[in-house]
C-alpha cells in the first residue's frame, strides 16, 4: 500500500457503466482502487442523490468524476459554492445543491473537486472508446497528483 495521503478522500464515479463512455467515472474509481492508496475510498453511483450526504460527511475531501460531452480532455477544478444552482438534465441533483444541503443542515464546508472527463460514445456498451480511455487515464493521474499535493 502506498501512503500518499492520511486525509480521507472519497472519489465518486458518476455514470452508467452500460452506456459506454458514461462509465468513465467507474473506470477512474477502479483504476485508483488498484493503487491501494491509504485514506482513499471510492464509490460508483449512477447519479448524485441525497443518500450520499452520509458518505460525504465521513471524509475530508471529495472528488466527483463524471463523463462530459462539452469539454476537451479533462477539466479538474474545485466546486464553487453558489447559492443559485440549476438541476442538471443528466443527473437529478447537482454538486452545488448537495454541497449547499450539507453546509446548511450540518454546518460543514466540504472540499469538493469536480473532474469532467470528455467522452464521445454514449450508446449502449460496456467498453470505453479509445479517446475516453485516454482521458480517463489523464484524470487518474490528475487526481492522484492532487491527492499527493493537497495535504
Amino acid at each position: 500500500m502506498s501512503s500518499l495521503s492520511k486525509v480521507k478522500v472519497l472519489i465518486v464515479g458518476i455514470g452508467n457503466t452500460i452506456r459506454a463512455d458514461d462509465g468513465i467515472g467507474a473506470y477512474v474509481c477502479s483504476a485508483i482502487d488498484e493503487m491501494n492508496i491509504d485514506g482513499i475510498e471510492t464509490l460508483i453511483v449512477q447519479q448524485l442523490d441525497t443518500g450520499l450526504v452520509d458518505e460525504f460527511l465521513k471524509v475530508d475531501k471529495i472528488v466527483l468524476v463524471d463523463a462530459s460531452v462539452k469539454n476537451d480532455g479533462v477539466n479538474f477544478y474545485p466546486l464553487k459554492n453558489e447559492e443559485s444552482f440549476s438541476i442538471s438534465s443528466s443527473h437529478h441533483l447537482n454538486a452545488n445543491l448537495l454541497s449547499s444541503l450539507i453546509r446548511k443542515l450540518y454546518e460543514k464546508e466540504i472540499n469538493v473537486m469536480l473532474c469532467a472527463v470528455k467522452g464521445e460514445d454514449f450508446d449502449i456498451g460496456e467498453q470505453l472508446s479509445f479517446t475516453a480511455r485516454q482521458n480517463a487515464e489523464k484524470a487518474v493521474d490528475l487526481i492522484v497528483d492532487w491527492i499527493k499535493n493537497s495535504d
